[in-house]
């Protein structure tokens, strides 16, 4: 273990048993890497073995270290979970299950990809005792998902919904993505219905992001692809705003839709600020005022050489991160317990320049205050970069 991270184990194991924490699992590999992709992921499956064996001893020793904390929601994420062999899925579930006390399990998601799973393999992950799964459809168009690179096409995404609800899983989730070059309005709102039919419990709509470097962002500098404009990506948004709920799909948080009951328990502790461990490259932990980052190399990370970000938050940064993450829920925050926060650490003046700004955008529209409560509004939400910029 990072010495770091060792001197603060006392904090750690303290935290992880005053209440249960979440724990998120990478797996990094892929069969082919999407144009936009700027994930830590890889192609090279002859890493995989190795790997797998440092994350299955990675999950061992840190069970032991923090004592066999409780555990309420797990998720194995990637990359391409569903590239695991069953022997590999079998092993690590078997792990998680000996290092860390499942009692209070509320919810185990597992990521996959449409070309990438068959009945045996989501049987087998249903009988382990993974609960629910996240597929990455991101279109039914075959022409978009060769343009993003997607092993799969709209007919193979679509039998993957029935293939995981076959296999018992009923809780689905699927990604729907916006902002793709040569997507219409039409065919993101046609996609979402024909998602929607499918009776999945969970939608996520995602904006294509393109802020790094990839393969679509060359294509797109180079002028050989267009981006729709702004207008066209929040038209779009606004239209599933209007459209989800009416599929039985209510907003949760700004980019996710779920049938009531079906939200992303996981997910949401990210934005409340729940404790987490992230095990495998590039994978990342929040513990008390303590983050940090595994190394996103993943042959160094594999051989147990990776260099980890470590962050201590002071308590202004620890202070933002409440707004600027649970703002993002559509329930909004409690103003009051933040007021009172701010005043245990003296930042009294932050939080009231806060109000200020945020009590002048609610006469934009773009902010609801409800007695001490404060949320964003529709139109907020599509503008939610810029007015949560102010907590940064």
């Amino acid at each position: 273990m990072n010495p770091e991270l060792s001197r603060r184990l006392p904090v750690f194991r303290q935290e992880a048993h005053a209440a249960p924490m979440g724990l998120y699992l990478h797996v990094p590999f892929c069969l082919d890497r999407c144009t936009y992709c700027s994930f830590a992921t890889t192609r090279d499956r002859a890493l995989q073995p190795d790997t797998i064996r440092r994350l299955i001893h990675e999950v061992r020793h840190w069970g032991a270290a923090l004592g066999r904390p409780p555990v309420d929601t797990l998720y194995l994420g990637g990359g391409t979970p569903s590239l695991l062999s069953a022997e590999e899925l079998t092993e690590l579930t078997a792990a998680v299950r000996a290092a860390f006390d499942l009692t209070p399990l509320a919810e185990a998601t597992l990521e996959a990809n449409p070309g990438t799973v068959d009945a045996a393999w989501l049987g087998l992950a249903r009988e382990l005792g993974w609960d629910r799964i996240s597929l990455g459809v991101q279109a039914l168009d075959d022409d978009l998902l060769g343009r993003l690179g997607r092993i799969h096409g709209s007919v193979q995404a679509m039998e993957s919904l029935e293939l995981a609800r076959a296999a018992g899983f009923q809780r689905r989730s699927a990604d729907l993505m916006v902002g793709i070059p040569g997507q219409s309005l039409s065919k993101v709102i046609e996609d979402a219905r024909t998602l929607a039919a499918t009776g999945l419990e969970h939608l996520s709509i995602y904006l294509l992001d393109l802020d790094k470097a990839c393969p679509l962002r060359a294509d797109i500098d180079a002028g050989r692809l267009t981006l729709p404009t702004e207008d066209e990506v929040a038209d779009a948004f606004e239209a599933l705003q209007l459209e989800l709920p009416r599929l039985g799909l209510q907003p949760y948080e700004i980019s996710n839709y779920a049938q009531p009951g079906g939200e992303s328990i996981h997910n949401t502790r990210y934005w409340e600020r729940r404790p987490y461990l992230g095990l495998g490259p590039s994978a990342a932990s929040q513990m008390g005022a303590c983050r940090w980052t595994e190394s996103s190399v993943i042959p160094a990370w594999t051989e147990g050489r990776g260099a980890l970000e470590i962050q201590e938050l002071d308590g202004a940064e620890a202070l933002s991160e409440i707004p600027l993450l649970g703002l993002r829920l559509h329930r909004g925050i409690g103003w009051n317990h933040l007021r009172e926060q701010a005043e245990q650490l003296n930042l009294r003046p932050l939080c009231d320049a806060w109000e200020t700004r945020l009590r002048a955008l609610a006469s934009e529209g773009l902010v609801i205050w409800d007695g001490d409560h404060v949320r964003l509004s529709s139109r907020g939400m599509l503008m939610s970069n810029g007015i949560l910029q102010m907590f940064v």
